[in-house]
């Protein structure tokens, strides 16, 4: 009996079943881990990984950037954190320790700090894409027995095309998508990109047979989002059971997040449930305040979130899965169900029905109030993404296998060719299934022009607010002025560019409520190009603001009192 099951559930390679020796003494690489350009988990490999998405993060600066709502508040924390006066208020966005670990240092370089941080988002993001394909390609390989497996030739002819079709189609999935918004959201620095690439980070530790690598990589995403708690506790306990040299470093690990999540809360507000009420009073627009928000949640955003092409595909893997462990369990009982490619295919449906109950999880959280954002979802879709994916590969094998058969290539001379032939024709033939088959894939892709347009947009909202504030004369001449007011979303980017905590600008009276006293300094802009220019001059009819200026989209009006006037 092995003695790491967990490990040897998902990793699938004759090596992984062959061995089942600690973190501390790796085994020997298999033929396949030998194999020149096999995507194995390598550290060459993650150190080129981390090279190239920061390398990239960094050229993607070349385009008008800024980061968005959230992250600027995550910057804003970090320079108060540095200046040793943590403000954390209600009204704001909800504390997340994993960006914190970048901003904190960031902050240190002053006005470059945004930057830095867009830099890791973005390279989060391409990380995510790149390890979906990854995942999808490794897999398909043991699904399929690409290398083959124990007792089979050595000679035995070995085509990529189907592991291949499968990655290309699970890095378009889910970094293309129109529906969850992976693209736009992450440009704008927001974390859930670099969780999710992290999460798969993890998973292919275990698909190696490494569960404390993959508990340590599962500790980061545990402090971006609170759901995954769920299942990297559930990693945890199972070390716990079976590793018990990892035990205080497990529950050390544990008393981190909780104080990482926490203790800096109570710090910054006073209150260690400051964040969670943050989170219980969402945007207007949340599933949250639906009839039934649990059902919106998962009809509305989760199912939509995927590509049709994907879903389906990965619902009937996980079927056809079912089906096959069933058959061999009748057959040969457990040691039917344990073959290298039983395994790889129990772990490719378990991807699937982990971002299931991840979808589940987070219409859950919406139905007791929160605010049920898509991005959230992503963790969830990048799973059922791979594997949709590896369900084309693995079709585009059969598809190839099934017309050998018919052909009669595998008794003729130059029946490997044929074979190989066939398989990359199959599988691209699969591709072009993804790409043009019915609900074509087109009008589900992002639009890149309409992302571009947002992202220009939002950058100018940075860049007009900074040139209006300089050409009056700096933040210490606006606030000579008085109070200062903008969109409620550009709050955090004010407060940011004036040098004060979000409780130093004030947000635009709310619909339908009595405006207040008069703000002195009105930085007007629309949080989005279609949204309304706000705040509205006409709440305050009396008041006689002077008009200072207009850089982009962004209008200044001030009425200074006393002395400052």
């Amino acid at each position: 009996m092995l003695r790491r099951p967990l490990a040897g559930l998902l990793a699938a390679s004759t090596a992984d079943v062959a061995t089942s020796r600690s973190d501390s003494a790796p085994a020997p690489p298999s033929t396949a881990e030998r194999r020149p350009g096999s995507p194995n988990a390598t550290r060459n490999f993650y150190i080129g990984l981390i090279v190239v998405c920061l390398g990239a993060g960094a050229l993607s600066l070349l385009i008008p950037s800024t980061p968005s709502y959230d992250p600027w508040s995550w910057l804003l924390w970090a320079r108060e954190i540095v200046h040793g006066h943590l403000v954390i208020t209600t009204g704001g966005t909800s504390w997340k320790p994993l960006p914190m670990i970048f901003t904190i240092p960031f902050a240190l370089f002053g006005k470059v700090a945004p930057n830095l941080w867009l830099i890791v988002a973005r390279a989060g993001a391409l990380g995510a894409v790149i390890m979906v394909f990854r995942i999808a390609f490794r897999l398909t390989t043991r699904v399929i027995g690409l290398f083959g497996e124990p007792g089979e030739s050595a000679g035995r002819v070995a085509v990529i095309a189907p592991a291949l079709v499968s990655g290309i189609i699970g890095a378009v999935a889910l970094g293309l998508s129109a529906s969850g918004g992976f693209l736009s959201a992450n440009t704008l620095g927001y974390s859930e990109a670099l969780a999710t690439a992290l999460l798969l980070i993890s998973i292919d530790r275990l698909l190696d047979g490494r569960p404390r690598q993959a508990f340590a990589v599962g500790f980061l995403v545990a402090l971006d989002r609170p759901e995954t708690w769920l299942f990297w506790g559930l990693l945890g306990l199972w070390l716990l059971w079976k590793d018990p040299p990892s035990r205080v470093w497990v529950i050390g690990s544990a008393i981190v997040v909780l104080a990482a999540w926490f203790v800096p809360v109570k710090l910054g507000c006073g209150s260690f449930t400051c964040s969670v009420s943050r989170a219980e009073h969402p945007r207007s627009n949340s599933l949250a305040f639906a009839s039934n928000p649990f059902e919106a949640e998962l009809s509305q955003a989760a199912w939509p979130t995927m590509l049709l092409r994907i879903k389906v595909p990965a619902l009937l893997l996980v079927v056809a899965v079912a089906g096959i462990l069933a058959t061999a369990y009748r057959r040969a009982g457990l040691a039917g169900v344990r073959t290298p490619r039983n395994r790889a295919r129990l772990a490719v449906a378990l991807l699937a029905l982990g971002g299931l109950a991840w979808f589940v999880v987070i219409a859950a959280m919406t139905q007791a109030g929160f605010s049920g954002n898509n991005r959230y979802l992503v963790l969830g879709s990048a799973l059922v993404d791979t594997c949709g994916a590896i369900a084309f590969g693995w079709a585009a094998y059969e598809l190839a296998a099934l017309g050998s058969r018919l052909l009669g290539s595998e008794r003729r001379a130059g029946g490997a060719t044929a074979r190989g032939a066939l398989q990359w024709g199959c599988a691209a033939v699969c591709g072009l299934v993804f790409a043009f088959g019915p609900n074509w894939v087109g009008p589900n892709l992002i639009s890149i022009p309409r992302t571009h347009g947002s992202l220009i947009y939002q950058a100018h909202l940075r860049e007009g607010m900074n040139a209006l504030v300089a050409r009056y004369g700096g933040a210490k001449k606006v606030f000579a002025c008085g109070s200062v007011m903008t969109e409620g979303f550009q709050v955090p980017m004010a407060a940011w560019i004036l040098g004060v905590p979000t409780t130093g600008v004030q947000a635009p009276p709310a619909a339908g409520t009595e405006p207040g006293p008069p703000p002195n300094v009105i930085l007007q802009t629309r949080d989005t190009r279609s949204a309304a220019l706000l705040p509205f001059l006409s709440d305050w009819p009396k008041v006689h603001y002077h008009y200072v200026g207009t850089w982009g989209p962004v209008h200044m009006f001030t009425h200074c009192s006393g002395a400052a006037a």
